[in-house]
């Protein structure tokens, strides 16, 4: 049975309604290190790879942790990038990518858009209509908690 929804797709699949930018050299790097993070560092608990680049051109990598049975208890990798970077006195992200183990690209869930927010309103690295793209946070989470 085929669900059908009385609505619109989300804003983020019309592409014609974002203000998408084409990816420069800097933006695939960061795509290619969260690929290459993944690849091996995959495992029974990581399964996706976050990439960040600080407005001082620093790039931070993470990985998610899954605690089996305590799915609250788990991190999402783009929290383990930011950790890192809080870690080593950087506060402001330029553009964060996440990728999972098909080499896939991912937009990150809404807790991470909370949590990116706060270090400003960052691009965000997602795929639309089949093309790598970057928008900045506010138009994937317009209404972050303050």
């Amino acid at each position: 049975m085929s669900r059908t929804y009385p609505f619109e797709p989300p804003v983020w699949s019309r592409r014609s309604q974002m203000n998408a930018v084409s990816l420069s050299k800097q933006d695939l790097a960061l795509v290619d290190a969260a690929k290459t993070l993944i690849e091996r560092r995959k495992s029974k608990r990581s399964t996706v790879a976050a990439a960040l680049r600080t407005h001082e051109n620093r790039i931070f990598c993470g990985v998610n942790i899954e605690i089996e049975g305590s799915s609250p208890c788990s991190i999402c990798a783009e929290y383990a990038a930011i950790g890192t970077m809080v870690s080593e006195g950087y506060d402001r992200i330029e553009t964060i990518a996440a990728v999972g183990t098909r080499r896939q690209v991912l937009a990150p869930c809404g807790k991470c858009r909370q949590l990116i927010s706060v270090f400003g309103n960052p691009y965000v690295i997602v795929k639309i209509s089949g093309k790598l793209v970057k928008v900045k946070l506010s138009e994937l989470y317009p209404f972050p908690i303050s």
